[in-house]
Order: C-alpha cells, then structure tokens, then sequence
C-alpha cells in the first residue's frame, strides 16, 4: 500500500512539474517588425533575419511553442494598434513611433536595441548644392515625425544649418521622388529609394549617414509589452537570446551577401541594398546594448518628440528600458566581449 502511495505520489509530482513547465511558455509568441514590399511583405532589418534563419525559433525548439511574424506595412503607427489591441508581444521599430506609442499609453518596455534605416540627403544636379551647409536658404523636403526628420535635423544641426535657415517641405515618399524630379524642392532626405535617381541623373547623394555621419542612422528599439514580460520572464529571455545571436550573426562580414539575400524578400533588389549599406559597419550598426550612445540617442529622439509636438510627455526612459534580458542573453552567448559598452554621447 505504501508502495502504491509512492509511486501516485510520484506520478502526481511529476505531473505538477510538467504542468509548470507548461505554463512558462505561451503557445503562440507573436512578433511584429516593419514591412515592405507587395504580396506578402517582409522585413530589411534584424528581426527579418532572426525570423529567416530560426535563430529565435532554436529557442524553443521541443517546446511545443510557435512564433508568429507579422510585418506590417503601416510601419510605425501600424505597430504601436497592434500593440494597443493586444495582437503581438514583441516588436522591432522606429524610435520615433514607439516614443509616440508609449506616451499614449502603451505598456511596453525596450528590451535591446535596433537598427534603422541609412539616412541619405539627395539634391538637383546643378543646384550648386554639394553638402548639407549649402541647403541654407534652401526648400529641402522630407517626411515629418519621423526618425528620418530626427535624423535631418541631427545632421544639419552638425553641419552648421538650423531650422530657421531652410524650407522643410513636408512629403510622404512617392510624393518626394515628384517634388525633387520636378525640381520644386531642392533637396530631400530619405532611406535607399533615393539611390535611383542619382542613376537617372534625376539626383545627387550629397550625404549619407553611413558615411558621414553615424550618430544620426536611423535607430529604434526591440520592445515587449510589459503584461508578456511579467508572465512569461523565462520565455522574454529565450525570445531575446535569439536576437542577440541573430545580431551576431548579422555583423559577421563573412554573412554580409546572405543578409542582403534574405532582406530582398521584401521586393528591394540585392543591387541596391548593397549600395545603401555600403558604407555601413554592421557590427557597430547592429549593436543590441542598451548603453550610453543607445541613452543618448534616444534622449535626443524623447527632445525631438516634445519639442515637434508628438508627445505632450515623454516616457522616463530608465523606467521603459529593462536591460537584465539582454545583459544575461550577452553573459550566455559569451558575446559581451563582442559589443563592448559605449559610453561616448555618439556611436562613432
């Protein structure tokens, strides 16, 4: 009888822990990223190629976990309703949107950081225009409240032009390839759809942040609604390990054809890609660390967001960061020796 009581005693144990072990992981992670292309659209960043090589879906292998991927052509705006509807747990985005989003009420916190996009300033050939100080007095055309205006206005601040020394024309992308084709503006900033005119002989790239100036690439963060966070801490801290040797992997030279392979899936030619990244050093670009030039950075983006009238408050940064997911994921992948904190006020 009491062997019988054991061995019940025993198999209800071990139900237990298999019960437990099940409530640590949800059955379906949802992750969203911006979108691009027709049909069915994918993603030119990170999260795109942890998404391609399974590096975060090798986390959860014999889980019984499956993860969702959505990338949403609605970029920013997009992801910060599907936040608030509750549709996905984790996100890779733009600085600007999801300062937005937060300071509207979003519950989420930034987990790691990410890359955005290379930010170039085209201008009519035969304008006399040749770098950023000559757009004084200028009519120069962009899209605004967004991390390419933050960026735009960085990058004349460095170059000696403040806000009252040009025109800002404010253009969605078709509308800026228009305007600048037409010659009703002088100059535009925006990502690698510029590049094409300059082959047309439309436009000159007259500055690329890449090349000229990397303390104004486009940036953002990876971020996780904060009820996913509570609920599932082991789960966040495999999802995050994932990314963090996606990120390795991307800055990897070795991978560099691959990764332009992979983010072609979302209709930009692999020509081009290579053209607008040629610049870029992807160990630096792709650097997760929520350290002193990510702090910096998006402090400037928290200015940029009060000061134009997006947010009436901008999130307390310290509390929207958790870096203990990130900070373990480097210890246990051994790649802290890879990305060394910065503590310079610029990603140099």
């Amino acid at each position: 009888m009491l062997r019988k009581f054991i061995v019940m005693a025993s198999v209800a144990a071990a139900f237990s822990l298999s019960a437990a072990a099940a409530e640590e992981y949800p059955k379906t992670i949802r992750l969203g990223d911006v979108g691009f292309g027709f049909g069915t659209p994918f993603g030119v960043g990170l999260q795109a190629v942890a998404d391609a090589k399974g590096f975060i879906a090798d986390e959860f292998k014999d889980t019984g976990v499956t993860l969702e991927w959505t990338y949403f052509t609605g970029t920013g705006p997009a992801i910060n309703e599907a936040f608030a509807n509750k549709q996905i747990d984790f996100a890779s985005y733009g600085a600007v949107p999801n300062i937005v989003g937060e300071a509207g009420g979003l519950d989420t916190l930034i987990l790691a950081s990410t890359q955005g996009t290379t930010v170039f300033a085209v201008a009519r050939p035969g304008s006399g225009i040749e770098k950023l100080a000559d757009l004084k007095g200028k009519k120069v055309a962009l899209q605004k409240a967004t991390i390419i205006h933050w960026s735009a206005l960085e990058a004349l601040k460095h170059a000696g032009v403040n806000p009252e020394d040009f025109t800002l024309v404010d253009l969605k992308n078709a509308d800026q390839l228009a305007a600048i084709t037409a010659g009703s503006v002088d100059a535009v900033f925006g990502a690698e759809f510029l590049l094409p005119l300059e082959e047309k002989g439309v436009a000159k790239v007259i500055f690329s942040s890449a090349r000229d100036d990397t303390s104004v690439n486009g940036f953002g963060g990876f971020l996780v609604s904060r009820a996913f966070r509570d609920a599932y801490p082991d789960a966040t801290q495999k999802v995050v390990e994932g990314y963090v040797r996606a990120a390795a992997w991307v800055s990897d030279p070795a991978n560099r054809d691959e990764v332009f392979q992979i983010w072609s899936r979302a209709g930009t030619p692999v020509a081009l890609l290579a053209k607008a990244n040629a610049d870029t050093n992807f160990e630096l670009a792709y650097n997760p660390r929520l350290d002193g030039a990510f702090r910096h950075r998006y402090e400037s983006a928290l200015a940029f967001a009060t000061e134009q009238k997006l947010v009436r408050k901008a999130p307390d940064l310290t509390a929207w960061t958790d870096a203990s997911f990130l900070d373990k994921a480097l210890a246990t992948t051994g790649l802290d020796k890879l990305w060394p904190e910065r503590d310079g006020p610029k990603a140099k």
